[in-house]
């Protein structure tokens, strides 16, 4: 039994975990999972080292969709300097402007951190790069949530499942964590699926499986280090059979950001969003950006280089956040 903070009691599900699609229910009041597969991946040590920097030509300022200069504001500050918006473009501040921008510039990202299916079975992904590079053509990396389409052609983004990202001056670590992989189910599946997942990678496809902790050091005691997990808000999903099921996965990831603090000193911040079916809305949607040319120095530390880099997500309906 679940007492939450409605006053209701909830009886837990204690029967054997079966992993379902949710993708053709009849829709009830909850709301579909997110995922379509079932089974425990096979995981080994994957220690490879380095990153994959993208060949990433970041795109013009669409100035026929996004608002006049009047109405947009500077970059947050990020780590020590603030962004330069020549490079990374300009961020507007008019609602359907953000959605359209999201939209865009995730589908123009380099890489979706979701990553094929194997054997038609969803896979639990931890994209490393490296940055720090001075080539602007070369050593750009863009990470996008959002742009990858299911089997119904419909955008995968963020309503059910959970995403970790973990960033530093001179890395970023972004996986995204499938719900009926591996939260909808006992706690031994999600230690093995995502647990265990970010101490050894993975092995369908290791390039996109990498593991955090094979790159520990690139996070630890780094300058402008920080992590954030994304998970969704309590509420009813919808099973096979039609009915509902309180679900709230707050526990499971506590322990994720335990085993993130870890393997790289790094308390994530632990963040909640709503999940929405709407597809043409930045909801769901996430962007990792990094530029070598939108960095400055340190003015304390001359000799150290700044990395440009910032993510965006919406997890409200109240505007986009930046970390």
């Amino acid at each position: 039994m679940l007492h939450i903070a409605d006053g209701k009691d909830r009886d837990l599900d204690n029967g054997p975990w079966i992993g379902r699609r949710g993708l053709n229910l009849v829709k009830r009041s909850g709301r579909t999972k997110c995922g379509k597969t079932v089974g425990v991946a096979a995981l080994i040590d994957n220690s490879v080292g380095g990153g994959y920097p993208s060949d990433y030509d970041p795109s013009k300022t669409r100035r026929d969709i996004l608002p006049t200069k009047r109405n947009l504001v500077p970059f947050p500050v990020t780590a020590y300097h603030a962004l330069a918006k020549r490079i990374l473009p300009e961020f507007p501040t008019v609602k359907a402007a953000k959605d359209t921008f999201m939209r865009e510039q995730v589908e123009l990202a380099a890489t979706d951190v979701v990553p094929d299916s194997v054997n038609d079975e969803d896979i639990n992904s931890g994209q490393f790069r490296n940055i720090g590079g001075t080539d602007y053509t070369k050593d750009s990396v863009t990470l996008g949530l959002g742009r990858k389409k299911n089997e119904d052609g419909v955008p995968i983004r963020l309503k059910g499942c959970t995403a970790l990202i973990v960033m530093s001056e001179k890395a970023v670590w972004f996986g995204h964590l499938w719900e009926t992989l591996s939260y909808d189910g006992p706690h031994e599946v999600f230690q093995s699926t995502v647990i265990d997942f970010i101490n050894n990678g993975g092995t369908e496809n290791p390039e996109e499986q990498q593991s955090l902790k094979a790159h520990s050091e690139d996070f630890k005691n780094q300058p402008g280090a920080s992590a954030r997990i994304l998970y969704p808000v309590g509420g009813d999903v919808e099973e096979d059979d039609g009915t509902t099921k309180f679900v709230y996965y707050k526990d499971k990831n506590t322990r994720l950001q335990e085993e993130v603090f870890k393997l790289t000193g790094i308390m994530a911040k632990m963040t909640e969003y709503t999940p929405s079916e709407e597809t043409e809305l930045a909801l769901g949607r996430a962007l990792y950006q990094y530029s070598p040319l939108a960095r400055d120095a340190d003015p304390d530390k001359p000799d150290l280089p700044v990395r440009g880099f910032r993510f965006i997500h919406e997890y409200t309906n109240e505007g986009i956040h930046f970390f």
